[in-house]
């Protein structure tokens, strides 16, 4: 064996893999094979290192279970049975796992070549550059870990985005568990790109595929390689079991600072750059097709089920749907419209909503629920004909609820939210009505993106172009109040403001941690609405943020693609009064 890294150091050629191999959360003996199934593959090119992702052989996912004494046992266990296998290769593997080190549950790459297991590494940066994290321990430092090799290092897929020191000439395998995000497939490319020039060092990533859990996140199974300033090879998202390989010239690699295209700097929730934000737009939906698909799969559902009101954020989760039926090689018919129209309802949100799930080739129903809504009026005493407030409102959204959950299990579909980001920091949903479903693919998508996501989405859905265009042109209301004169009673924006403020002060208060002061100052700043108008609805943002919490505490699982209020990723009790925003939000009275 020494005998063989010596002849290696000789060499400055490296064949270098980075796969993704299918990954069953918590199934460690499936993903041992799986394992085996990828190097195998790598032994068959010639590679000389193979890189997987962070913790493949439990899945990054596990969150507390990771600590379990059955998985950590399993886990050894595998990774010797994965050597025995693979015991006549010659390609060094780096396996994830979680190990136990000096008392800790540390996330560890061993280093595997044939029969021998040469080495444990652990993992010590707890760096969240999109959101994840696994739920192990980490050290204080983030330095690189040398292995038991000449020039071969480990690094983290969490350091990417941290300062690296110069090792020129080396091979650095890179597993990695860093979710995707809208913009996350440009970004780490674009980093390992100068990470590569920096350090003067050849780098393997590899990262986890839709396999991991989508409670809260997203997983695109991105593998690279890059070197000398570029990303030679890189796998195509959303691929399934990725699997690449690419040669590297280890002697005429150095270190040097790339070039780097200097942009002014904006902070949004998409690129100000219009091609790359096309592209994140694209992946958008992409990433909500992909959760969807992970769902239906585990659940074993035979399709989706989604209540389609004409309006904008049901168009894209019914477009969605349609993308993950697609992905699945099913029949769009396997996608539930359902209608429900109630007291305010208009004539267009109503064709709308039937027209466009025709014409996407999905399943169409129309349930008109005024009548369980009167029995139920009825029921408790109520006099709908006498008042018309949240109870009327409300008893319609609980309605289709109920009527979407029935179907869900009357049918084996998945049940689809339609919810926004919006809606969830501002509350503007019914408790235990709209505010409920079994997965919000919307979720972390304000209403001014969403907007753009269904624009963009014209081009994959030419065949109802013009009815997305006519939804755009809808006023968003929730439709609840009966109609004037054969219009809508309510308009969302003219009850709270414009959604233009909202996401705004949505992103920089989460995202940039910003006060009120700062926030109305860069509002002014960045829109020409009158200040008053700036003012009153951050002062509607803001009380409605802080008395709201309690939805948003347990509002469905969703995946991360641009901003979660949820609370794996937002932590704020529901009786929080939000006194210290309140009163600096009342002293910019004195400006206007």
């Amino acid at each position: 064996m020494q005998q063989a890294l010596h002849a290696y150091a000789a060499s400055n050629r490296v064949r270098l893999a980075a796969a993704s191999p299918a990954l069953t959360l918590s199934d460690v003996k499936k993903n041992a094979a799986a394992i085996v199934d990828c190097i195998l593959k790598a032994d068959q090119v010639c590679a000389d290192f193979l890189v997987l992702p962070e913790l493949c052989l439990t899945g990054a996912t596990l969150g507390t279970l990771t600590r379990q004494p059955l998985v950590l046992s399993a886990a050894q266990t595998a990774l010797h049975e994965i050597a025995e296998a693979v015991k006549f290769t010659r390609v060094t593997a780096a396996v994830g796992l979680p190990y136990p080190l000096n008392g800790k549950v540390r996330s560890c790459v061993a280093l595997l070549r044939g029969q021998r297991v040469h080495a444990i590494l652990p993992s010590s940066c707890s760096n969240a550059p999109f959101g994840f994290l696994p739920e192990v321990d980490y050290a204080d430092n983030c330095e690189i870990a040398l292995a038991p090799f000449p020039r071969v290092a480990v690094c983290f897929g969490s350091e990417l985005f941290r300062p690296a020191k110069q090792h020129p000439g080396y091979t650095i395998l890179m597993p990695s568990s860093l979710n995707a995000t809208a913009g996350s497939f440009r970004k780490i490319k674009r980093e390992l790109a100068a990470y590569s020039a920096r350090t003067g060092a050849a780098v393997a990533y590899a990262s986890p595929n839709a396999g991991e859990s989508t409670t809260s996140f997203v997983f695109d199974g991105l593998c690279a390689i890059a070197a000398g300033g570029e990303v030679l090879e890189a796998c195509a998202p959303f691929r399934g079991e990725a699997f690449i390989y690419a040669d590297v010239d280890s002697g005429a690699l150095f270190p040097f600072e790339p070039y780097v295209e200097q942009r002014r700097k904006t902070e949004t929730y998409l690129s100000d750059d219009p091609a790359e934000a096309e592209e994140e737009l694209t992946r958008i939906l992409d990433l909500q097709a992909t959760a969807l698909c992970r769902r239906l799969s585990f659940m074993g559902g035979k399709g989706f089920v989604i209540g389609v009101s004409g309006g904008l954020d049901s168009a894209l989760a019914l477009l969605a749907a349609a993308a993950a039926a697609d992905m699945l090689g099913i029949s769009r018919e396997s996608v539930l419209g359902v209608s429900m129209p109630g007291f305010g309802s208009s004539d267009r949100t109503k064709n709308n909503a039937r027209a466009l799930v025709e014409g996407l080739g999905c399943s169409f129903r129309e349930i008109d629920i005024r009548k369980a809504c009167e029995r139920h009026f009825m029921d408790i005493g109520y006099d709908a004909g006498a008042r018309q407030d949240a109870v009327f409102e409300n008893a319609q959204a609980r309605e289709r609820t109920k009527v979407l959950l029935s179907l869900s299990n009357m049918e084996s579909l998945l049940d689809v939210g339609t919810g926004d980001l919006s809606e969830a920091l501002l509350g503007f949903t019914t408790f235990g009505g709209d505010h409920l479903a079994q997965y919000g693919v919307n979720a972390s998508l304000p209403k001014t993106v969403i907007r753009r996501v269904v624009k963009q989405a014209e081009k994959r859905f030419p065949e109802v172009k013009d009815l997305l265009d006519d939804i755009l042109d809808t006023p968003v209301s929730p439709e609840l109040l009966p109609l004037v004169d054969g219009k809508q009673a309510q308009q969302t924006e003219a009850i709270l403001g414009p959604y233009e403020l909202h996401d705004f002060f949505g992103y920089h208060m989460l995202f940039n941690k910003r006060a009120p002061r700062e926030l109305y100052t860069l509002a002014c700043n960045a829109f020409s609405f009158p200040p008053e108008t700036v003012y009153k609805t951050l002062g509607v943002f803001l009380k409605r943020f802080f008395s709201q919490q309690f939805k948003r505490n347990c509002a469905p699982e969703a995946p991360l693609i641009l901003l979660s209020a949820a609370p794996s990723v937002f932590n704020m009790p529901s009786d929080l009064v939000g006194a210290e925003w309140m009163r600096e939000y009342e002293g910019l009275s004195e400006q206007l």
